[in-house]
């Protein structure tokens, strides 16, 4: 032992002489890492690609009646709004009446959840001598003005001129209910299995519900529209809900694989709204497969010529295909396409026109469905006091409320862990690949390990003189280069381990400035972006395990930063974990649990923005999308990871929900027994005193 320990010292000397160790792992890296970021990404796209190619397509009347129950099951799941209290107590009050000329618009205000208040308003015509037709209108993503936008309010005024009652109401973050992009990305409610696009669709439920409780309303002529994000919940509430007796969704989604595409470079505006992020909804369902869901009730699909988001030739193509399916249910007149070429993105007069002309069509049996002509017409300034619900400066976020809401339900969670719990809540695995190691016998070497299809892990592997007793795979948040100075790394090395430093995806080489679409895109497809990072590094310990070097030896297992102690924790969970003999995390989190127990953050992150050109500010700092999983903790919990794991355990200053270091006892409380755990500003004796039991 004390000669092996001489040698590890002479050969941390060598490498250190004339040039430190971390200048001699940078000079190993290739002068262009570009390729390794376009390597992550493509693979996202391309399995995104090929999984909504591999959807089996309804194209007759039987196979869609046929496919649809499922469906509607699995976007159900997907979206979590089942979860939610059901019926809602919405203790609806009339706060004020602003008449016009040929109709009213009552103010209301009414909860969706305890606390969780919605400033609508209700317009109703004038002289209704039997229920009328109604439109439930459900606001996109405009900000100070949401339900009182010029071109909304156009609509309202002339839908009920034209006799129709016309229910609109401020969706989270915008409106009275305050400017927070923050509230359209509850991250929070994932980790309990509802997804931003539930919220949405549950507080439309709950509105239908308000409107079907109307006596002016006829429950059986229900339409529903909005635009952008909210033709994308016009989309989603009418292929779940048969009371939407028509829909016209406008620019509201596209063929997914091109939304996909078009927003790569735009990283999705950094994801920072969450709607169209439906866990797992690219596995089973396209936009046609929404269609299918719809069909044979009547829809008219709205789009811009130019729209960035949603291109209009993938537009086309999902008309097509309803063109097709309602063909072969013998209504090809109940769908129908409107192609606004004057202006882009938005609910402009061409396209409030086509939906005009399709609502009078076929919940008044009037006109042949061509678009109708809008008259001149006279908006109020979308911040008038008298169209406020709340009082003037008392605008109400729904984050509080809907935090609170997934609090309660992952109490009591998670479940007695399972076998096969992780995998089946963060997503399949794809095979390892066969491995032929190409290990040579020098003290300092660059390894490229293949990993999943197009995807090769970069990796340096540092070897100490004389006998090895195992291989040490670690990684770094900073990528591997950072691990030089490590001391759990120097401490391993002078103890006669191997130490393999690895940038899994995401990190390092593989760093990605797309962070923001890879995490929707991995949620996309029903999986968790960390998950597969995991598999990295089990790759890692595969291709080792397969060179003749070290074969049969132990390995350990380390992650430094919140992201790497994540992965790592994670590739404990995998096939590979199981030769893990010993494994050590530092400055990580210990349970998602934290994720939603940040009293600090999530209190900053409630605030309204007052200027809607700061809508993009943050106040807490958020945990970072990617390590969210879906409804993960209804399956199990990080601690259960590290309990089932045979092996020892070392947690070095763990982290808690608001990024400050935990204290030992109370990172002791959330820990399995066994797991040595230290919080100390240098804790290098305590790690020597861990690698030296093993």
């Amino acid at each position: 032992m004390k000669t092996r320990l001489i040698l590890s010292l002479v050969l941390a000397a060598w490498i250190s002489s004339g040039q430190n160790l971390s200048d001699k792992l940078r000079a190993l890296r290739p002068s262009d890492v570009s390729a390794g970021e376009a390597a992550v990404l493509d693979n996202l796209e391309r399995r995104a690609r090929e999984s909504l190619a591999a959807i089996p397509r309804a194209r007759t009347r039987e196979q869609a009646d046929a496919a649809r129950a499922g469906l509607r099951q699995k976007l159900e799941w997907s979206l979590g709004f089942r979860r939610l209290p059901w019926p809602p107590k919405l203790a609806a009050r009339t706060v004020g009446v602003v008449r016009r000329d040929g109709y009213r618009i009552e103010k209301i205000i009414y909860e969706t959840l305890p606390g969780v208040r919605v400033p609508a308003h209700m317009y109703i015509p004038d002289n209704l001598k039997a229920p009328a037709p109604a439109i439930l209108f459900y606001n996109g993503h405009w900000w100070a003005d949401s339900k009182t936008r010029t071109d909304f309010q156009a609509f309202h005024i002339n839908m009920a001129r034209l006799g129709f009652v016309v229910l609109t109401f401020d969706a989270f973050g915008q409106g009275e209910r305050g400017i927070s992009r923050r509230d359209h990305r509850r991250t929070e409610a994932l980790l309990a299995g509802v997804s931003q696009q539930g919220f949405a669709v549950y507080e439309t439920q709950c509105a239908l519900e308000y409107l079907l409780s109307r006596n002016e309303v006829d429950p059986k002529r229900i339409g529903m529209s909005g635009a952008s994000g909210g033709g994308y919940n016009t989309w989603m509430t009418a292929a779940l809900d048969e009371r939407i007796a028509v829909a016209v969704p406008a620019v509201g989604t596209s063929e997914f694989y091109e939304q996909i595409h078009v927003c790569r470079p735009l990283d999705w505006y950094h994801a920072s709204e969450h709607c169209h992020f439906v866990p797992g909804l690219l596995r089973y369902a396209n936009n046609q497969e929404l269609i299918a869901m719809i069909a044979p009730r009547p829809l008219m699909i709205v789009a811009a010529h130019k729209d960035q988001s949603f291109p209009v030739e993938g537009v086309r193509e999902v008309y097509r295909y309803g063109q097709e399916l309602y063909g072969s249910y013998g209504v090809p007149g109940k769908i129908g396409y409107s192609e606004d070429a004057t202006t882009s993105h938005g609910y402009q007069q061409k396209k409030r026109e086509a939906a005009y002309g399709w609502f009078l069509r076929w919940l008044m049996n009037k006109g042949d469905g061509s678009p109708f002509a809008e008259p001149p017409t006279e908006t109020a300034p979308w911040d008038s006091e008298e169209l406020r619900c709340f009082p003037v400066g008392k605008n109400d976020p729904a984050g509080p409320g809907f935090v609170e809401a997934a609090k309660r339900l992952v109490r009591g969670l998670p479940p007695a862990y399972s076998a096969g719990a992780v995998q089946e809540a963060l997503g399949p695995l794809p095979p390892l690949p066969t491995q032929q190691p190409r290990i040579e016998k020098s003290p300092l070497q660059r390894l490229k390990i293949p990993s999943e299809t197009g995807i090769v892990v970069p990796a340096f592997l540092l070897r100490p003189e004389g006998h090895e007793r195992g291989v040490l795979v670690a990684a770094h948040d900073g990528g591997k280069e950072e691990l030089a100075g490590d001391p759990l790394v120097q401490a391993a090395l002078a103890g006669g381990w191997a130490v393999c430093g690895a940038d899994p995806r995401g990190i390092g080489e593989l760093a990605i400035s797309k962070g923001g679409w890879a995490a929707a895109v991995s949620l996309l497809l029903g999986e968790n972006f960390v998950w597969r990072q995991a598999f990295d590094l089990a790759n890692v310990l595969a291709y080792l395990n397969a060179s003749q070097d070290f074969a049969g030896k132990p390995a350990g297992l380390y992650g430094r930063g919140h992201g790497a102690a994540l992965s790592v924790t994670l590739a404990l969970a995998q096939p590979q974990g199981s030769r893990v003999k010993w494994y050590a995390l530092r400055d990580g989190f210990t349970s998602f649990r934290q994720f939603i127990e940040r009293p600090a953050s999530l209190r900053e992150s409630y605030k309204l923005i007052s200027d809607e050109k700061k809508r993009d500010e943050t106040y807490d700092r958020e945990i970072p999308y990617q390590d969210f999983a879906f409804d993960v903790l209804r399956h199990f919990d990080l601690p259960q990871v590290l309990a089932a794991a045979k092996a020892k355990g070392l947690v070095v200053n763990p982290i808690d929900g608001d990024w400050n270091r935990m204290p030992i006892e109370e990172a002791k409380k959330l820990l399995p027994r066994g797991v040595r755990t230290v919080s100390s500003e240098t804790p290098d004796e305590e790690i020597r005193r861990f690698l030296s039991g093993l």
